[in-house]
């Protein structure tokens, strides 16, 4: 298994694309469509990585983002979209240690290299992924 990814959105097809997506490159998911599941999960499991919806039913990503904040400091985030990229929102995702974004329309391949990126570069700057 290459990395353990909690997926958060409350759309199923995204949740079932992003499963399968990463199944065929050898990781394991759970996911969760609300930002309390992913507090509950964050807290009771260890995941490598976070894959986190900006726009979730009972609370933003960004606050869902802080609360996995006060429970693991270095559990790299990325931020998934279907919105664009707001710069705004991009720089406050940052500054609460977002690692980075992908867009829920990419292309398959570019989704991969992406979150391939995001997860290395995490890891070189000391995450504990």
């Amino acid at each position: 298994m290459l990395y353990k990814i909690l997926i958060v959105d409350d759309e199923p097809p995204v949740r079932e694309l992003f499963e399968d997506l990463f199944r065929s490159e050898n990781c394991s998911s759970i996911s969760c469509a609300t930002g309390e599941e992913a507090l509950e999960y964050v807290k009771k499991e260890k995941f490598d990585v976070v894959l986190l919806d900006i726009k979730l039913p009972d609370m933003n990503g960004l606050e869902v983002l802080k609360n996995i904040r006060d429970i693991h400091k270095t559990l790299p985030v990325v931020m998934i979209t279907g919105f664009g990229y707001d710069e705004e929102l991009i720089a406050k995702s940052k500054q609460f240690g977002c690692s980075g974004y992908i867009g829920k329309n990419m292309p398959v391949a570019q989704i991969i290299a992406t979150f391939k990126q995001i997860v290395k570069v995490a890891k070189e700057k000391g995450c504990k992924c």
